[in-house]
């Protein structure tokens, strides 16, 4: 209903919309023509969005790539074209698509109407990322503009100045979120769609389009001194870039300058303190507006820096007041002394009023309208939930037969066995029981991380990947240990979707099972992978095969890793097991059922299989019936016969 409302909205309506929605009608009211994206939370929804209203509003072209670099790639080509383009993505997207980013940006399309927007999603705090890093690095090294929202509203607003922006400067402009406004949700007040349109002309022109060394330096020259000089003035008069409570006076002399969602903290804790401070609050954020930020500095003893995560604003206003001899003292961060103790905000994690208040207090040695140590310190009580898979994923059953495998092979081979993991689900495999993690670094390294160590001993080395995963940027690491023929067993878990940010579809997923699959091609990847030439065996959850799926599981993986440990060379096994939700949406399941005179309360339920559904109780297995959803898997492994209630042929 959501996506109906972007698209039908009136001008002056204010719709109660997802920051990430937002940024979809900004980009409508703009013109868009492309869209291209790589799934990543907290950055997903608004490729999800686009996908479904796409074909509905004349946009030219929206796609799910195969990684980010691809999606810069197809975007990049198209703005090159004459096209408004869009590329999204979450933080460690951007190092994905950061090569060809650099060629990008020093381009100089002559269309009208070229303009390209890449959506950056920050993720402070790590909830569902590898890393926790900021971006904000990039746009130094990129040379180019990059604005910063700090609620819904300005998501809507700053798409459009983004492609303003970039159509006039013909350089790519940078939309920094992170999770707390991607994922917030306010009134917005919609404004005009624009029809998409497309020059007909493409000027072909090498010297504008192509990033050689016979062009790029001139170009980069044109980038630094032109456009990114432009792109000074403009933030320098911008109304992204403003002072709240202008007039305002405190005793201690106090400013604050700010951006995105920290502004948002800033006001909650002047109000705890009952303080009141001018604010620069920073939308545009490269290139910061030096004189305006001279011109605040030079009203004020002191100015505090509030910003999550790195302190760049920070370091780039250091750097600013030195230049210009501004005397005023400059807090927050302190980047340059890596001390905690020196720091009013920690580097870590995000920010919230709270924390900011006890910096603001530390400065002002002010009490606070309430009891802000309390409202810190309180305990609440809370179900606490350790991480786990879902009821009936796939992946558990992996695990359990691997845990099986896996004891067996150490006593009947005696050698070592390490596990490299990869980004995605299945990444929780890593937790008890399974613990299946020696190394992990991030999407696609499983398979090379299991090379590395190959090659120093006889061990028994494990990469565990995802299809999607292995689509995104699995398949040169794959090739590399293939075509060095390096003893490692590669576990491809081919659930069928990008299962970790939404079950959202890749090269290899089932094209008649999501909306726009009749535009797609399925890549199957039992033939894909024996077109290289590697040793492959399949298992399939769905195959008529004599026996139960977890015990042939664990015979084939223990039989595998023995070839791998006596030849020597790659083997390749491909689970293909969908993802329970994406299964039920189709399909509707047997939930099972504990027959009490059966069971034993072995616990191999609910201790070893782990299934969330499964637990104890009054000494015997149980099943949430709420949380069942019939995979069956349960009813396979018990060997008591206790569990009951489907025929198992759904799968």
């Amino acid at each position: 209903m959501e996506d109906i409302k972007i698209v039908k909205g009136q001008v002056g309506e204010e719709l109660f919309l997802l920051g990430n929605a937002a940024i979809v009608r900004g980009a409508l009211e703009s013109g868009i023509n492309v869209y291209t994206y790589y799934p990543g939370t907290p950055s997903s929804e608004v490729g999800e969005i686009f996908t479904k209203i796409f074909k509905n509003v004349g946009i030219n072209w929206v796609e799910s790539s195969i990684n980010e670099k691809v999606a810069l790639e197809v975007a990049g080509a198209a703005y090159a074209r004459g096209a408004k383009a869009m590329v999204g993505m979450k933080n460690v997207g951007l190092n994905v698509a950061s090569d060809p980013f650099f060629a990008l940006a020093t381009t100089r399309p002559k269309n009208e109407n070229s303009a390209i927007v890449v959506l950056v999603a920050d993720d402070p705090q790590q909830y569902s990322s590898a890393v926790e890093m900021d971006s904000r690095y990039y746009l130094k090294l990129l040379k180019i503009p990059a604005l910063e929202p700090s609620n819904p509203q300005e998501c809507l607003e700053y798409t459009k100045c983004a492609f303003e922006i970039s159509r006039e400067l013909k350089i790519p402009v940078i939309i920094r979120l992170v999770t707390m406004v991607a994922h917030a949700r306010s009134n917005v007040k919609l404004g005009k769609l624009v029809p998409p349109k497309l020059d007909k002309t493409f000027d072909l022109s090498p010297e504008v389009n192509v990033a050689s060394r016979l062009y790029f330096l001139d170009l980069k020259q044109d980038q630094i001194y032109n456009r990114m000089n432009r792109a000074l003035v403009k933030s320098e008069n911008s109304s992204l870039n403003w002072i709240e409570n202008e007039n305002a006076t405190n005793i201690f002399s106090l400013g604050i300058i700010t951006s995105g969602v920290s502004y948002n903290y800033v006001i909650e804790a002047l109000d705890f303190l009952d303080l009141k401070a001018p604010i620069l609050k920073l939308g545009f954020i490269n290139p910061l507006p030096e004189k305006k930020i001279v011109a605040f500095l030079k009203q004020f003893k002191q100015v505090f820096v509030v910003e999550e995560n790195d302190a760049y604003i920070e370091t780039e206003v250091l750097a600013i007041a030195h230049k210009n001899r501004v005397q005023t003292k400059i807090l927050g961060k302190d980047p340059f002394s890596y001390s905690k103790e020196g720091s009013l905000l920690n580097f870590v994690g995000e920010l919230n009023p709270t924390k900011v208040a006890f910096a603001l207090i530390k400065i002002t040695d002010l009490t606070p309208k309430i009891n802000l140590k309390q409202n810190k310190e309180k305990k609440y009580e809370t179900v606490r939930r350790r991480p786990v898979l879902c009821a009936g994923c796939p992946y558990a059953t992996i695990g359990y037969a691997l845990k099986k495998a896996i004891k067996k092979l150490k006593s009947d081979s005696g050698k070592e066995i390490y596990f490299y993991q990869d980004i995605g689900c299945y990444t929780l495999l890593s937790f008890a029981p399974y613990s299946f993690a020696n190394v992990k670094y991030c999407m696609g390294s499983s398979i090379a991380l299991a090379q590395g160590v190959a090659r120093t001993d006889d061990s028994l080395n494990i990469a565990i990947i995802g299809d999607g995963t292995f689509f995104h940027s699995g398949i040169p690491a794959l090739l590399n240990g293939i075509y060095n023929k390096t003893p490692i067993l590669v576990m491809i878990l081919d659930n069928g979707w990008i299962g970790m940010t939404g079950q959202q579809p890749h090269p290899g997923s089932d094209t008649h099972h999501y909306q726009d699959g009749n535009f797609k091609k399925k890549i199957n990847l039992e033939k894909f992978l024996l077109g290289t030439g590697a040793n492959i065996s399949v298992i399939k959850r769905q195959e008529r095969i004599k026996g139960n799926y977890p015990d042939r599981l664990r015979d084939l993986i223990y039989e595998k890793s023995y070839d791998v440990l006596e030849k020597r060379d790659l083997h390749i096994i491909v689970i293909e097991d969908e993802c329970i939700q994406k299964f039920n949406q189709r399909n509707t399941l047997e939930v099972r059922y504990i027959d009490e005179r059966l069971c034993n309360n072995c616990g191999l339920c609910y201790n070893q299989f782990n299934c969330p559904a499964l637990n104890e109780k009054n000494d015997k297995a149980y099943i949430n019936l709420n949380d069942c959803l019939g995979c069956g898997i349960c009813e396979e492994i018990c060997p008591n016969n206790a569990i009951y209630g489907g025929d198992n042929n759904e799968f």
